[in-house]
Order: C-alpha cells, then sequence, then structure tokens
C-alpha cells in the first residue's frame, strides 16, 4: 500500500497523519507537509503514526531531522502512536532504535494540549 499523508488540525496544532507505508519513494511528501508545517511557524507538530504499518529508515531520519529542527527553536515534534496495538512494528521499531528515549510519543490526542 503506498503512503498516504493526510493534514488535519485539533486544538489549532496540525496533525500529519500517515497512512500505510512510509517508505524512501514517498518520504518526500511526507517531508514536504512537515516543511510547510515548520516554516509556517508551528508550536508543536504532530505525526500521527496510529495507520502506519511499516516505516523504514528514510522516513525515520525525516522524523528525526525536524525533530531536532523544532528543538532548536524550543517547539516540540509529538509522535502520536495508540498503545491500542503495543506490538505493531512501528512501536517495536521506536522501541529498538531507542527513539521512545527521544521523541515525544503521546499515546492520545487530547494530550496534545498538555503538551504544547
Amino acid at each position: 500500500m503506498a503512503l498516504t499523508v493526510k493534514t488535519k488540525k485539533k486544538k489549532g496544532v496540525p496533525i500529519i497523519e500517515l497512512i500505510g507505508r512510509a517508505i524512501d519513494v514517498d518520504v518526500l511528501k511526507f517531508t514536504k507537509k512537515l516543511n510547510a508545517c515548520y516554516k509556517q511557524k508551528c508550536k508543536t507538530v504532530v505525526i500521527d503514526l496510529t495507520r502506519t504499518n511499516f516505516i523504514d529508515s528514510h522516513c525515520l531520519g525525516s522524523i528525526v531531522y525536524f525533530h531536532n529542527q523544532l528543538e532548536k527553536e524550543n517547539k516540540k515534534l509529538l509522535l502520536f502512536n495508540s498503545c491500542a496495538n503495543p506490538s505493531s512494528y512501528v512501536t517495536r521499531l521506536i522501541e529498538l532504535t531507542n527513539l521512545n528515549k527521544v521523541l515525544h510519543i503521546v499515546d492520545s490526542l487530547d494530550s496534545i494540549a498538555d503538551a504544547k
């Protein structure tokens, strides 16, 4: 399944939803959305991974890059990865790479107001 990237807002915070497989050939459409949020001077950006079934190193690299860019400006990049499926590939990959210790992960979109 090719990657579908949707953007929505909740409580004024942009949420970029990745649906399907986030692999190198599709990362450009994802990074364009992230870059647009970055240029809009958003204080918080959420990446919704709940419907993402695979992420490769290109996508992870983009997430880490934008995390670092936003952190430099005292802004936040949050990953929404529901605990409803803790054995998912994406959850395991985030834990295996120790990105769960670096990135801000929320298990509910309601918690984004607290993380702002």
